[in-house]
């Protein structure tokens, strides 16, 4: 399946689902800009949830990740403008893309994991 673009409208369920499934999974946050270039938001954290909020005033997209005192990066996107969800093909990552009215993108990929470390292979296990 190519990567294919997830309508507003199916945010808040595509979230809620996504995070159900892949709550636990080793993700890695990335913004990339024009103005930013490429820069690391975090490394390697088990994904804890993403939401999005589109009734309110202000419109966002949250992404947690860590879930532990050492370790917790709550990510928001202001003014989030498209969707894009690419699935792992192969040993390809599955990847998150969010672009905000900024034209920043965020972008949050999960590392392909071979079979035998398991589905839910968390950092320093």
């Amino acid at each position: 399946m190519p990567t294919r673009e997830i309508p507003r409208e199916e945010w808040v369920k595509f979230f809620d689902m996504f995070s159900k499934e892949h709550e636990g999974r080793v993700a890695i946050v990335e913004l990339v800009g024009r103005k930013l270039g490429d820069q690391p938001e975090s490394t390697r954290l088990p994904l804890v949830g993403m939401s999005a909020d589109v009734k309110g005033p202000e419109k966002r997209i949250e992404v947690t990740v860590g879930g532990r005192p050492d370790a917790h990066l709550t990510h928001i996107i202001n003014a989030p403008r498209r969707v894009w969800f690419r699935p792992a093909i192969g040993t390809a990552d599955e990847a998150i893309e969010i672009e905000s009215e900024d034209e920043a993108t965020t972008l949050v990929h999960f590392p392909y994991v071979p079979p035998e470390q398991g589905e839910r292979q968390l950092p320093g296990r």
